[in-house]
């Protein structure tokens, strides 16, 4: 099956995936499809939606909460909702393109620049419950004994999820490539529950196969036959409903760079959430 993509008003033509086998402890992405549970998802859409006209999140919590601010000079940022003196959520669109309500809703522990999440486990722990709280659909991932279970697999333990995202890609919307390493997590489980994302995604050594210098965003980014030599070579895949992927992250040198689509004419939503291995306690 053929899949056009665009994304933030540059068409990258029509790309069909190609199967691949991948191998986690090559840094490469880990696609499990069928993985994650249905789950209603109706009402966290609906707080989209408010979030995407203007509405305030904190009154539509099922709680009170210290009090929000906006960093105005950061054009991404619509809010930042300060629950308690060390949890927050972040509200950001991901992107300042014209018409692209693409956005997600990340919940953190303390500093922001601090890596209090790894520092403080028990307090970090707050913010993971207060995700579960907002959103209980995160159940489909932190509950889910399959997944769970392949995660284990591959870390040597059990998985416990962190900095927990809410994401929404609207059409013509998505993310340029990134990576998500970060000290002290193996990686990012992604888990698809509404609507469809396409995702180019490799090791950082065979995206340099391709383009030498990874700081070329016109190239990586917005230049349609890139994006189609890398699906050309397998890279390229498909989450629907119900679908998982896994995106290891042992280092700079050693992860998936990844870059997201919009497939299809729906918002779309999904969670992320950073792996990293259980020591005591449990989620």
């Amino acid at each position: 099956m053929r899949f056009r993509l665009r994304r933030r008003g540059v068409d990258h033509g029509f790309v069909t995936p190609v199967p691949r086998e991948t191998a986690w402890e090559r840094s490469e992405p880990v696609p499990l499809p069928g993985i994650v549970p249905t789950v209603p998802t109706a009402a966290v859409s609906r707080l989209l939606d408010r979030l995407r006209a203007g509405d305030d999140l904190a009154p539509l919590l099922p709680f009170r909460v210290l009090g929000t601010s906006q960093n105005v000079a950061d054009p991404l940022e619509i809010q930042k909702v300060q629950v308690t003196d060390d949890q927050y959520i972040k509200v950001n669109w991901l992107s300042t393109h014209p018409g692209d309500g693409s956005m997600r809703l990340r919940f953190g522990y303390g500093a922001e620049i601090l890596d209090d999440w790894k520092d403080d486990p028990v307090g970090a722990r707050g913010s993971e419950r207060l995700f579960d709280r907002v959103f209980p659909v995160s159940r489909a991932v932190t509950r889910n004994r399959r997944l769970i279970g392949e995660i284990r697999r591959r870390i040597g333990g059990r998985p416990r999820f962190v900095q927990r995202i809410l994401y929404s890609n609207s059409p013509g919307g998505g993310a340029l490539f990134h990576h998500d390493f970060v000290p002290g997590q193996a990686g990012v489980v992604y888990a698809q529950l509404a609507g469809s994302t396409g995702w180019l995604t490799l090791p950082k050594r065979e995206l340099r196969r391709f383009a030498k210098d990874l700081d070329n965003g016109r190239l990586i980014n917005h230049t349609g036959a890139f994006t189609r030599r890398l699906a050309a070579e397998g890279w390229f895949f498909i989450l629907r409903p119900g679908d998982a992927i896994l995106l290891p992250s042992f280092s700079w040198e050693r992860v998936a760079w990844h870059s997201v689509f919009t497939i299809g004419r729906a918002r779309n939503v999904a969670l992320s959430f950073g792996i990293a291995k259980e020591t005591r306690h449990r989620n």
